[in-house]
């Protein structure tokens, strides 16, 4: 054996245990006591550590597990967790705002896994207003100082909550009594960000308390940061199908997103323990975020219904003609406000230890208040789509308000609540059953509630607020404010970079947002507002769910072998209308509009119950001192997003050409998948790892989509559109095979790699129609992802660069209705440490050192929708200790 390997024993599994910082492998109240008698506290400091620790605790797990420690997490240049999740075998992670957002584990995608704090689920709302509720996690809410360790497991054991197809994530916060009395942690930090050229501000703080005795802690930790986000871009709102098999663009822009982001989040853990036998931890976490957004566009409008169009293959990509060319600017003032109270209670007797949890989150946001204004004017246009950059020229002076005439406006809001209560008990009784030596049961209940409201503004219709009948919109835009040029509506110009596109449509004004926020919602301002009917909706689901489990160790093996029953009620409610109306509701400033108001209204609800049987069995085997095998096998479930058992139907722009809308399905089953892993694992140093995983799920039925046509109201054209609805069904399933490659390699001297690469084939046996938008496809999927990074430190300085990869991967359906891809993604970042002295720390770090943009293409790459740059980041900061 190398003089450095390690045998398995009672120490080892206590120095993981303790370097983990909460760890979640099975360990007795007595076995915590033995822990604090015979081991030191082992703080982990530095990336090598970190390290060990990574491997300590993935060696001794139970099943399938990746981890990544506190101190790891502060060595990225992270400031989210799902940025810190995309270190890890196996995870990609989506960066459409610069920010990592959403995670994919093993080509699931993200409502297919599940993301739980201290084992408990968050509430989540998110502030986009084109996001729709489903069951991912936004990491935005959650800095990564937040977390003391996070473990990915991607095979299930019965104790942990069912719910996910991919993997579930387990974020850890600190405990009070884990840390000496007095533990102070501050983190002072500036970024720059080059798209915005702004500096923003980060602080976070930590400290921990406990009594002499160390019965009683409180711990409290904070974060507030400010980023001011400026996305560049160019879109093509859609490509048409045409009877001849090719396809032309729609409306094609250079949208400029600009969002002041600001996230302040506090949590707090009060622990009591009085005796080795009993522990009580209270969690509480507040977390707010305001997001308040703008997104101006200088568009030009259907250039292919008249224009002289040239082909390459079947797409349109060059063309040039005469068209409406508009600036559009958005307001949109967002939050998403985030809080969770979470009792944890653990009791240990002679015969059995048992647990119980007890807590509820709450989720409110969304967009609040949006309006959005449209002047237009006519233009000669040519647009050149090929290559990675488009050449795109308007034919007007996008930096003359006089150019644009006043044309159309149009607003509301959309808000989303998500609020769970839960409940749990779990027993752990020790037995001595052959191989067995625990039996672990428990039963859980969850009442979760996801609801979102939706209100149109009209400016054009009713009585004005003194009561006399009045057309605001023809009042600003027709007298007072004919063209931009006017009321102060355009302050100076603006321009896009040559990287994303080029041509003379890059030249745009720039708004006045709090001129046009106080002319169209302003205390002067005249509207109404109105109840969308068909885009309400509330979901309940009460879920309750029992296991049992069997925990088995002998001289060279150990597992579990388990099953889980889940049981959910789900009730879906909405609006049913008659049809013989627009579907709207005036709730505010109400006129004699009866056109609007349906002759039937009626709030109803459809119910349903589904119970899923889920068995799981894992089994690691010592193959030598310094490797092991894994086999595992298990049933998983993921239940439906929330949108798509919705009864709402959401018409989309009906100003395009072949306008579609959204509907949703009550009756969609959850997503079934047998899985099965195996991974052979080397551990040829303390601080050294190589691992292979093969995995392979048999999914019994992925998500599709079926069409139907019906006639929405066009407030704008005061007509009726008739659009194509899609709706999700109950489709065929398929497979997903891959494999997983880890490596970790300390080199000595100060020196380290680490590289990673997952490969995925996932396959739906659906029909491939592209003629019906999704068909055949598996959401989230990178055939290829690749992680890799390379480390230096000492007592003085430490440095780390780090390289994250993924192919393309689909990504559901456009807001046009078309098939939505993002090409491949790559992003270099950097982090550098200098310890000035044994409490203080300088830190600089280097974020997206590429200036990756995100590419996103209607199944062919020559068809883009979208071209977005974020930017490069650049961080410097001190770190306190003590």
């Amino acid at each position: 054996m190398l003089a450095k390997n390690f045998k398995k024993s009672l120490l080892a599994v206590n120095i993981g245990l303790v370097m983990s910082a909460g760890f979640t492998g099975a360990v007795f109240a007595a076995e915590e006591t033995q822990i604090k008698e015979d081991v030191e506290v082992i703080e982990v400091r530095g990336i090598r550590a970190s390290t060990k620790a990574d491997i300590n605790n993935k060696r001794f797990a139970n099943a399938v597990v990746d981890s990544i420690t506190a101190e790891d997490i502060g060595k990225f240049p992270d400031k989210n967790v799902a940025e810190s999740l995309s270190r890890i075998t196996g995870v990609g992670v989506s960066r459409e705002f610069g920010e990592g957002e959403k995670i994919t584990v093993r080509g699931s995608d993200p409502t297919k896994n599940r993301t739980l704090l201290n084992g408990q689920n968050v509430g989540t709302a998110d502030w986009f207003i084109l996001d729709n509720p489903s069951r991912s996690f936004n990491f935005t809410m959650l800095p990564s100082s937040l977390v003391s360790n996070l473990e990915v497991y991607k095979s299930p054991e019965a104790r942990l909550d069912e719910g996910s197809i991919g993997g579930t994530v387990i974020l850890h916060t600190r405990k009070p009594l884990d840390l000496d009395s007095g533990t102070t942690h501050i983190n002072l930090q500036s970024q720059y960000s080059e798209t915005s050229e702004e500096h923003d501000p980060l602080i976070e703080g930590l400290f921990s308390w406990k009594n002499e005795d160390e019965k009683f802690g409180i711990l409290v930790s904070g974060s507030k940061s400010e980023r001011t986000v400026r996305r560049e871009g160019f879109e093509v709102l859609g490509w048409d199908a045409q009877d001849d098999g090719t396809y032309t663009p729609r409306t094609m822009g250079v949208p400029v997103f600009r969002q002041d982001r600001e996230r302040t989040t506090l949590f707090t853990a009060i622990q009591f323990a009085p005796s080795d036998d009993f522990s009580a931890t209270l969690n509480i976490l507040d977390s707010n975020m305001d997001v308040n957004n703008t997104n101006s566009n200088y568009l030009l409008m259907n250039p292919a219904s008249n224009a002289t169009l040239s082909y390459e293959g079947e797409n349109a990509v060059y063309g040039s003609g005469g068209t409406d060319v508009r600036w559009n600017h958005i307001n949109r003032i967002s939050s998403t406000d985030t809080s969770s109270i979470h009792l944890d209670i653990d009791f240990a007797t002679d015969s059995f230890s048992m647990n119980v949890e007890l807590g509820t989150t709450e989720a409110e946001g969304g967009t609040l208040n949006e309006t959005s204004w449209e002047y237009g004017g006519q233009g000669d246009y040519n647009f050149d789509l090929t290559g990675s950059t488009p050449t795109v020229n308007a034919g007007v002076d996008g930096t003359d308000p006089s150019k644009f005439n006043g044309g159309w406006i149009w607003g509301g809001n959309k808000p989303t609540t998500d609020e769970e209560s839960y409940g749990q008990v779990d027993f752990d009784i020790p037995v001595d059953m052959g191989a067995f030596t625990a039996i672990k049961v428990g039963v859980k209940y969850r009442d979760q509630k996801r609801t979102q409201d939706r209100e149109a503004y009209s400016w054009h219709w009713g009585y004005a607020n003194d009561g006399v009948s009045a057309n605001y919109m023809s009042q600003i835009i027709g007298t007072d404010c004919p063209t931009l040029a006017q009321c102060d509506l355009a302050i100076g110009s603006d321009s896009v970079g040559a990287d994303v596109v080029n041509g003379d449509i890059t030249q745009q004004l720039t708004h006045n947002s709090a001129k046009m926020f106080e002319l169209g919602l302003g205390p002067d301002a005249s509207y109404a507002a109105h109840k969308v009917l068909g885009e309400i909706f509330a979901v309940e689901e009460k879920k309750t769910s029992y296991y049992i489990q069997g925990d088995f160790s002998g001289d060279d093996f150990r597992g579990n072998i388990g099953v889980r029953v889940a049981k959910t009620d789900q009730d879906s409610s909405g609006y049913l209308f008659s049809s013989d109306s627009a579907g709207l509701l005036t709730v505010d400033n109400p006129g004699l509009n009866p056109d609007l108001v349906p002759s039937t209204l009626e709030w109803v609800t459809e119910s349903r119950s589904y119970t899923e049987i889920l068995p799981n069995f894992n089994l690691s085997y010592d193959l030598a001192e310094d490797q092991i095998v894994r086999l595992s096998a298990a049933r998983t479930m993921a239940r439906p997003n929330f949108f798509d058992i919705s009864p709402i139907t959401a018409p989309g722009d009906l100003g395009e050409d072949n306008p579609t809308a959204q509907a949703g399905n009550p009756n969609l089953d959850p997503q079934l998948a047998n899985q099965f892993d195996a991974a052979w694992e080397f551990y040829f140093d303390e601080a050294s790892l190589f691992a292979i995983t093969l995995f392979y799920k048999d999914i019994e039925s992925y998500q599709t989509s079926g069409t139907y046509m019906q006639d929405f109201y066009d407030q704008e054209e005061d007509m009726w559109i008739s659009a194509t609805v899609t709706r999700p069904e109950n489709g065929p399933g398929g497979t997903t095979t891959g494999l997983e490659a880890t490596l970790q390699y300390d080199l000595g001297g100060g020196f380290g790699v680490s590289a990673n690469y997952t490969y995925t084939d996932a396959k739906n046996d659906g029909e491939r129609d592209v003629m019906n938008p999704g068909s055949g496809l598996v959401m989230g999927a990178s055939e290829n992802m690749l992680n890799a990074s390379a480390f230096y430190e000492d007592d003085l300085f430490s440095v780390r660069a780090m390289y994250n990869y993924r192919t393309e991967w689909y990504k559901g359906l456009h807001s046009s209705g078309a098939e939505l891809w993002n090409d491949d993604y790559g992003q270099l970042d950097f982090t550098t440490t200098v310890n000035v002295t044994e409490n203080i720390s300088v830190v600089f770090e280097g974020i997206n050192l590429t200036n990756e943009k995100v590419v996103e293409y209607n199944t062919s790459k020559d068809r883009v929708l979208s071209i977005y740059e974020n930017g490069r980041r650049f961080v410097l900061g001190a770190n306190f200790r003590f």
